[in-house]
């Protein structure tokens, strides 16, 4: 609508006089649209709202302004030869546009964040792309750049989040299993990569005494401690059912040792309102190139996670706390 309202515009300048609502109706229709375009893509990338009321202001107020330029110059004025020109308050336009588009800006990185997206200069070129085009548009008004590139970088937005939702997985929002394997591949020519494994205990009793929907419950109530506590670390992935994995270039044992001790109890905490919330195995190993194979590195980190369980399960037999949801975990080291 605001591409064939500004062709519209370019089209009929200084055209006969009976054009002229058209040519009014034009420039109103593009002036009124054109900051919602950031905000819709924003809206759509992002689930977040916080916020949003505020980012919705400044556009809804050009609106009535836009209208109300048809007759009276404010943001834009139409002479009766069918000549435009800027109004006085012209700027608030450019102001409730910017601030549409630094709000697009701010979602998308809190969409990519939020997708655990790495590619984070391409937001930057997009965005640099957006203000460039119409800023020259600003200075030099004949330069019809602005909404051409708007409209290209709109496509380079939808191909770009497509990208995010195709690396996560629908039920945890954790990257998934394709995403992985991957990224193992990608990291086999890596030094010092640590990869933390995760198992919810028992799962299967979970899902067949409880039921498939509290099974789900399990795994997106595990999943959001495990990226709340190790996304700073790493990236995090749902591998399997009920697996989970987070691999870093960065951590160090002390590092993950102190991650592992805020991840149980974040999950104590929410099995002291929820009895039925299981627990969770931990196991780690670091993988480097000189020394073995990602794979050798993988199978370490599951046997130390299968000693971890089975260790724990021995502990528990002998401690009632169990049953209370307050097993002596912390006791345990991941190696």
């Amino acid at each position: 609508m605001v591409l064939l309202a500004e062709v519209t515009t370019i089209s009929l300048e200084a055209a006969a006089a009976w054009y002229l609502p058209l040519y009014i109706l034009s420039n109103v229709i593009g002036f009124s649209i054109s900051p919602f375009i950031p905000l819709l893509i924003g809206g759509a990338i992002s689930r977040r709202r916080k916020g949003d009321a505020l980012l919705w202001i400044l556009p809804c107020v050009n609106i009535i302004l836009s209208v109300l330029s048809a007759a009276f110059p404010i943001i834009f004025e139409i002479s009766a030869a069918n000549i435009y020109a800027r109004g006085p308050f012209w700027w608030f336009f450019v102001l409730s546009y910017v601030g549409a588009v630094i709000g697009l800006f701010f979602k998308t990185l809190l969409a990519s964040k939020q997708y655990q997206n790495s590619n984070r200069y391409i937001l930057y070129i997009l965005f640099f792309f957006v203000v460039l085009g119409t800023s020259v548009q600003v200075f030099f008004p004949q330069a019809y750049l602005s909404w051409l590139c708007t409209a290209f970088a709109i496509g380079l937005y939808y191909i770009y989040y497509c990208e995010l939702c195709h690396q996560i997985d629908g039920l945890t929002e954790l990257l998934n299993r394709q995403t992985y394997e991957s990224y193992l591949r990608r990291i086999r020519n890596r030094k010092n990569v640590m990869i933390i494994i995760f198992d919810i205990d028992d799962f299967k009793t979970v899902n067949d005494q409880y039921g498939h929907l509290f099974g789900d419950f399990c795994i997106t109530a595990v999943s959001s401690c495990i990226k709340s506590v190790f996304s700073k670390l790493g990236l995090c992935f749902r591998t399997g059912g009920d697996e989970f994995c987070v691999i870093s270039e960065t951590a160090n044992e002390a590092s993950v040792q102190r991650a592992y001790h805020r991840f149980l109890h974040e999950i104590v905490s929410m099995r002291s309102t929820e009895l039925r919330l299981p627990l969770v195995s931990i196991g780690y190993s670091y993988y480097n190139r000189n020394k073995s194979t990602i794979d050798e590195a993988l199978s370490l980190a599951d046997q130390r996670m299968y000693h971890f369980k089975q260790t724990r399960k021995a502990e528990n037999s002998f401690t009632p706390s169990e049953q209370s949801g307050e097993a002596s975990t912390d006791q345990f080291t991941l190696s």
